[in-house]
């Protein structure tokens, strides 16, 4: 989940686009070099986060790390990995949008051009190791758990403006419907992704 999505989450933001998948590239990469991901949430208790069940305290801890922005190359991990591999990753998990490479420069990207080294990566038995399996099992929990917390979030905005359209009386909270903030996210994004793809020509944050 990209910064800008955990803002839209939070309701410190009312847009996102395409981009935010780019972020999410970047965290695949990561993963796939290394075994584990950039960006982790867990309270430390056995509270069913890693079960896909809700935490608000692991919820939060995993926003407050997404939007740091903040993660590191542990030379214990990564001393193999190339420069331009991980050049490609610290240019994809930007927190301004605006900043990231675009899908197109992605694909021009020297790691992406290159040839693949012949020496293959040690991911699978990093997986081995007890704690990077659990790290990845909880990055996938919390991806689900969240996804799952997010299509609620839509779900009951929508639930309440159609409840005050219904009652015949817009709350000082909710506006028209056709002006709401759920009405105006989606007419943005949908305005995003025809800005993108012009008249010719949003795998999450894992």
């Amino acid at each position: 989940m990209a910064p800008e999505v955990v803002e839209v989450f939070t309701d410190e933001a009312t847009f996102y686009d395409k981009r935010c998948d780019l972020w999410s590239l970047g965290v695949v990469l990561y993963i796939m070099l290394s075994g584990y991901p950039p960006f982790v949430g867990h309270c430390g208790a056995d509270c069913g986060w890693d079960r896909g069940e809700v935490c608000r305290v692991c919820q939060n801890k995993l926003f407050e790390s997404i939007q740091e922005g903040k993660y590191e190359f542990p030379d214990k991990d990564w001393a193999h990995i190339s420069s331009d591999a991980k050049d490609l990753i610290s240019k994809l998990l930007v927190r301004d949008a605006k900043q990231r490479l675009s899908a197109a420069q992605v694909l021009q990207h020297p790691w992406v051009q290159g040839q693949a080294p012949e020496r293959g990566l040690p991911t699978p038995q990093v997986l081995q190791r007890n704690s990077s399996t659990m790290d990845l099992t909880l990055f996938a929990a919390e991806a689900i758990a969240l996804n799952r917390q997010l299509s609620q979030h839509e779900e009951n905005e929508l639930a309440e403006e159609s409840k005050a359209l219904a009652e015949g009386f817009c709350s000082v909270r909710l506006s028209p419907p056709s002006k709401s903030r759920l009405a105006r996210r989606r007419a943005l994004t949908q305005a995003g992704r025809s800005t993108e793809e012009g008249p010719c020509p949003t795998p999450t944050a894992l």
